[in-house]
């Protein structure tokens, strides 16, 4: 709040103003402290439209009209700084100041404008703490029963309540993952389901495809190398070695029964004849020319090999058929083929492509995912129908499937393996002749595109189903979300004191009922409401919703209870010199701040007695520091008394002051009166002590004077200077008073009585009391 001095002695004061809060008292509590008769609303059109929006906003309007505060509203978007703009604004403001204090609110966006002016053509006042120190804070008042009270009910369902937090999952949201988990769950296992099945199926299908694969292949290599066997022995017998000869190995010039083997042989490159470290090689002229190599070429790697590498090839026990891959060594797909004679001391032998051991079972595949290949008893590699296999040089033998088919009794079988990073299903059949193994496999990858095929399109209608379900759902969640979301908005207004809700039922179903019998629930709570704020304002609140709910009856019970009583000085001497109307109007600005100072510290006004406020704590409900309460009032009303003389001074209000007199001791509670007329109060000797102590502030000169049952509750919290002993009538003992100085947190808390006496304009007792002891 920025506060700035106009001619007149008033003051012209601005604040932003942010109605969002939807709290109206803490705009209706400046105005009111200030003295405030006149406010300007300075924002923008837009800025005002969403004003009037805001029920607070209208429900503040209509409270500062009632209480005839002037309003006037400025458009500050047509404001254009310049001289002659500033100093009408400036004219204006200061004519508004001349008989009231002004006070303008000012939107965000026009924020630059208005203060920008006010810098510049108005004074600003000297910094003032306009809050004083007080341990009191200001909060919403909450009524708590008392530990041994009859009266009310237990606060057990307001603290469920309190406790109760709002889901932010709406209904809506709720009705969509519900949906979509169904949708998503029935139609994900169903998917699960028929891509395992079909999977599992589709293993077995292949599986007994690649055994069936397998096996006609194993039949074809085992016819092959039979064939194969047979000529090795033919033609070592009708091709003599010739007479060892030093260097390297050269092609020779085959007989014509050799040659007439090759024409009708194009997938055997050579045949050999090897005795001790002597080789005799016979090249196919056909094979070289159809494969585009040079004779020269499959020589010279052939040469390459050491004659221990040959050795270990070629030779063999006799009569063992050994089939090897020379793939690796040659640079294109090749097979050796040996049988040993005389003891493994010479071989017979054929260089051959492999496809020449399969070539009618590969034939018959219909597709080429499926791979054929050929491993030995130790697990090596013979040959591959992929050419980049057969020429890898990669160690079979780690492979799960040859370690499975060599350690298997069994001549077949199927399985399905990882090698490689790659899963394989592979079915093999092992050969009798040259300990060899033929192996079909196909990648599971490949094998299940058409499974993934199909879980991928099952997918894309889950989402499709997903996606109209949501769009159903999401139109029909409305019939049943908008409905209760206006119930919720409706009941959010109620809690806020707005029973004129303006909801309709739409529907004729439960949500329908329910909204109409909302509507009754809230007028007739509107009708409870009224009855209990007139009720109220002759009554404490508490009582009010008590005697509502009937709970009220005759009868009281005995509580220790603090009791306070303060009286207004020299009013009959003030009062005097004012109207009625001007007396009346001073008692009810005096008694608003005075009794929301009682309210803050949770205290029940009992009664006003012309000029004077009766008041007690812990009667109908108690927090355990109901004498702390009651001297904390006394000090806020003291802070609050001068924040009135202040305002006052200004606007031509008499100066006030006032005595305090707390007791704290037995006191009889309960409805006091008849059945046709009774009220809740307490009687009893604290009562009357409490009286009396406050009658005594006159002759101490002080504001606040306190009992020693009251002093012995609160001394550790205040300072306090200790009174000489008085005679108080209905006593048969010196009483011990204290005036109360301050809090003992507060720095500025007053030192003395004398300091006391000027903060608050207390004069000085002429003489000593007549009631001292």
């Amino acid at each position: 709040m920025l506060e700035y001095a106009l001619d007149s002695g008033l003051s012209l004061y601005a604040q932003r103003f942010t109605p969002e809060s939807e709290e109206i008292e803490p705009w209706l509590e400046e105005v009111h402290s200030y003295g405030i008769r006149e406010v300007i609303l300075w924002g923008s059109p837009n800025e005002a439209a969403s004003w009037k929006k805001n029920a607070a906003f209208r429900k503040l309007l209509q409270t500062l009209r009632s209480e005839g505060v002037s309003l006037t509203t400025l458009d500050g978007s047509k404001f254009r700084s310049g001289t002659a703009s500033e100093e009408k604004l400036e004219h204006y403001l200061r004519g508004l100041g001349k008989k009231n204090s002004v006070l303008v609110w000012y939107s965000l966006d026009e924020a630059e404008k208005i203060l920008g002016v006010l810098k510049d053509r108005f004074q600003p006042k000297e910094h003032r703490r306009t809050q004083p120190f007080s341990p009191v804070p200001k909060k919403p008042r909450v009524i708590k029963p008392s530990s041994g009270g009859g009266y009310g009910k237990s606060g057990k369902d307001a603290s469920e309540r309190e406790a109760f937090r709002p889901s932010r999952i709406t209904i809506r949201v709720k009705l969509l993952s519900i949906v979509s988990v169904i949708v998503v769950f029935s139609m994900g296992l169903m998917i699960y389901l028929a891509t395992s099945l079909f999977r599992n199926y589709t293993v077995s299908l292949i599986q007994e495809y690649n055994l069936s694969l397998a096996r006609l292949t194993g039949l074809q290599v085992g016819l092959r190398i039979r064939e194969l066997s047979s000529k090795t022995a033919e033609f070592y017998e009708r091709v003599p070695i010739s007479h060892p000869s030093a260097g390297p190995v050269k092609n020779s010039q085959g007989p014509g029964f050799l040659e007439a083997y090759f024409n009708s042989s194009p997938r055997v490159l050579a045949w050999g004849r090897m005795s001790g470290e002597d080789v005799r090689l016979f090249l196919n002229p056909r094979f070289l020319k159809e494969f585009r190599l040079d004779e020269s070429i499959i020589l010279e790697k052939w040469n390459s090999l050491s004659k221990e590498e040959r050795t270990r090839l070629v030779l063999s026990e006799s009569g063992i058929l050994q089939v090897s891959n020379l793939s690796p060594r040659f640079g294109f797909p090749l097979a050796l083929f040996s049988e040993g004679k005389k003891g493994g001391k010479e071989a017979s032998f054929f260089l051959l492509s492999p496809n020449d051991l399969w070539e009618s079972a590969r034939s018959a595949l219909q597709t080429d995912l499926f791979n054929i290949w050929i491993v030995d008893s130790q697990g090596k590699l013979v040959a591959h129908t992929d050419e980049t296999e057969a020429m890898s040089s990669r160690d079979y033998s780690k492979n799960p499937l040859v370690q499975f088919l060599l350690r298997n009794p069994t001549d077949n079988g199927s399985r399905t393996v990882n090698f490689d990073g790659k899963e394989i299903l592979g079915s093999f059949q092992q050969l009798e002749e040259g300990n060899l193994a033929v192996v079909s496999s196909i990648e599971a990858e490949k094998a299940f595109e058409a499974v993934y095929k199909i879980r991928r399109q099952n997918l894309y209608i889950l989402l499709c189903v997903l996606s109209l379900a949501f769009l159903v759902v999401f139109l029909f969640s409305r019939t049943l979300t908008v409905p209760i979301i206006n119930l919720l908005s409706a009941t959010r207004q109620i809690e806020r004191g707005n029973y004129r809700v303006t909801i309709s039922p739409v529907t004729r179903d439960e949500v329908g009922v329910l909204t109409n019998s909302f509507l009754r629930m809230a007028r007739g709570l509107e009708e409870r409401e009224k009855i209990k704020d007139t009720f109220g304002k002759f009554v404490n609140e508490a009582i009010a919703e008590r005697a509502l709910a009937g709970e009220v009856s005759l009868g009281g019970e005995t509580k220790e209870v603090a009791v306070f009583f303060s009286d207004l000085r020299n009013f009959t001497g003030m009062s005097e010199k004012m109207k009625p109307s001007e007396v009346v109007e001073f008692l009810n600005a005096y008694f608003t701040e005075m009794v929301e100072c009682i309210y803050l510290t949770e205290g029940i006004v009992d009664k006003f007695i012309g000029d004077a406020i009766m008041a007690h704590w812990g009667a109908l409900y108690s927090d355990g520091h109901d004498t702390r309460n009651a001297v904390n009032t006394g000090l806020l009303m003291r802070n609050a008394l001068l924040e009135f003389n202040r305002v006052g001074e200004k606007i031509g209000r008499p100066k006030a002051r006032f005595g305090c007199g707390i007791n704290t001791g037995p006191v009889v509670v309960g409805q006091i009166g008849s059945e046709k007329k009774f009220e809740f109060t307490v009687i009893g000797d604290a009562v009357n002590l409490a009286s009396r102590i406050e009658y005594l502030t006159k002759d101490f000169g002080t504001d606040i004077l306190i009992s020693a049952s009251s002093y012995e509750q609160v001394k550790d919290h205040y300072h306090f200077e200790t009174l000489p002993p008085v005679w108080i009538r209905g006593k048969e003992e010196p009483q011990y008073l204290y005036a109360v100085l301050g809090w003992k947190e507060d720095p500025d808390c007053p030192k003395s009585l004398e300091e006391v006496r000027r903060l608050c304009g207390i004069p000085a007792p002429k003489g000593p009391s007549k009631a001292l002891a």
